[in-house]
């Protein structure tokens, strides 16, 4: 079927309901997902029971007859009937085209650790009317014909072969085993790693290109992949998994394929997911925003602040109490390499407070102030920041809070703060604001007001 012949469906996390052509097939396919990762969650946080609720129910769309509505998950599902694409809900408001929401989306997956797009300086001004799923295949096809066609590699592969001559280093237990054991003393067991253009990383990108191959309509993005898998043509053909990425030793002068392995280690991991239910073919690429965001931010800081700060991503060494139960787990712990007593616990909060400003709590949930606060008086820490993404192109000052133990031994201080996610005039800048926004939110918290560490 051709892509035009699919209804499109552009949605917003908890925006509109929109209808869908086979909610029973659609919604299988989603249980199919959610069973297999729906390990993007915290599922440590919920009881036995809340566990296995939570893997049967599927989080990705709630249904209500013919009509869905995308919850905390965004990214593209596509089907025989429709593509749905779905936007994160700081966009609802803001009157921002498709394009310029991409680049973003780009831009803040340059950042993260999991989901590795390194496209943020792409031109999408020729693709404006391609949808989402069509762009991540355009996007992944360029970059494995880059590499190809321009640096071809050959890589040193093990190999154990029987020769008459001997060539490597001789493995006596299979010549004692294959050869004396059948009378040919002649025939040497041989280990040896010859230069080889078909190797286990050109295999796999070539398998890689023949699966996103299967997927592709849009013309060039076929063309390009149809180009890797002909430069690669003397290269064998195998179904590859991702431990054939595991342990490549990649030189310096082929620094470029890190990004193309990363890029097929997501395929091969199914991040994009392809899954066959009951013969109804449908693929996806589906993320939860929140994770997008901490590790947006996590990268952020490791690539800016490291230098004056120890960035610890999902700290999780302690537990909240002496009987090592309720293991804590941060979403970034700072620590200042010129000051060891400067420590920071940094927790991202993808919300939209709304108009906080006239509420005495700021928007803040109350269930996040109390575990805040039990963490931070637990690693015996006074400063808490509390980063939530920017609801308009006005950045609003951030709101300080202190709490104190009873004996006014102890005191915290917590700030809530909203950072630059994201704007209308484009991600361009977002680097600039958010490094000055974190610098100043950073230098606030002084080695004087930290507590003795009593962990």
């Amino acid at each position: 079927m051709l892509l035009r012949s699919m209804k499109r469906i552009s949605s917003f996390e908890f925006g509109q309901s929109f209808d869908v052509t086979s909610r029973d097939e659609l919604e299988g396919y989603l249980h199919a997902v959610w069973k297999a990762h729906y390990s993007y969650e915290d599922e440590a946080s919920t009881s036995l029971s809340q566990s296995e609720d939570y893997v049967n129910r599927q989080g990705i769309l709630r249904f209500d007859g013919n009509t869905a509505r995308a919850r905390n998950f965004i990214g593209f599902i596509q089907s025989e009937y429709e593509s749905i694409e779905i936007y994160p809900k700081i966009f609802r408001e803001a009157n921002m085209e498709k394009s310029m929401m991409l680049k973003h989306l780009f831009y803040w997956f340059d950042y993260c650790r999991k989901w590795k797009f390194p496209f943020t300086d792409v031109n999408l001004s020729d693709l404006q009317d391609i949808d989402l799923p069509e762009l991540i295949l355009n996007l992944i096809a360029n970059q494995l014909y880059g590499v190809i066609s321009t640096n071809p590699i050959s890589l040193y592969q093990d190999m154990e072969e029987a020769m008459l001559k001997p060539k490597g280093s001789l493995n006596f237990s299979r010549y004692i085993s294959n050869s004396m054991a059948n009378g040919n003393f002649h025939v040497l067991e041989c280990d040896h790693q010859p230069m080889e253009y078909d190797n286990r990383l050109n295999r796999t990108i070539k398998y890689v290109a023949r699966l996103l191959l299967s997927k592709s309509r849009f013309p060039e993005t076929r063309q390009k992949l149809g180009d890797v898998i002909f430069i690669l043509d003397e290269v064998g053909d195998q179904v590859c998994n991702t431990s054939f990425l595991d342990h490549i030793p990649i030189s310096p002068f082929y620094q470029e394929y890190q990004t193309t392995i990363g890029l097929c280690r997501m395929v091969l991991e199914k991040h994009i997911y392809n899954h066959h239910y009951e013969d109804s073919k449908h693929w996806s690429l589906l993320l939860p925003m929140e994770y997008v965001f901490e590790d947006f931010i996590a990268g952020f800081l490791e690539r800016h602040f490291s230098v004056d700060w120890e960035v610890k991503y999902q700290k999780s060494d302690m537990y909240l109490t002496d009987e090592k139960v309720f293991q804590m787990q941060h979403d970034i712990f700072l620590v200042s390499k010129k000051d060891n007593s400067i420590k920071i616990i940094v927790d991202t909060k993808y919300k939209l407070r709304g108009n906080f400003k006239d509420d005495k709590k700021k928007g803040i949930a109350q269930s996040d102030l109390y575990q805040m606060t039990s963490y931070a008086f637990r690693r015996g820490c006074s400063n808490v920041l509390l980063l939530y993404p920017n609801q308009s192109n006005e950045i609003n000052d951030p709101d300080i809070f202190h709490i104190s133990n009873a004996v006014q031994s102890h005191t915290i201080k917590i700030a809530a703060a909203e950072i630059p996610f994201w704007s209308r005039s484009g991600y361009q800048h977002i680097d600039s604001m958010l490094h000055t926004s974190l610098t100043t939110l950073l230098a606030n918290f002084s080695a004087a007001a930290q507590t003795p560490d009593y962990s």
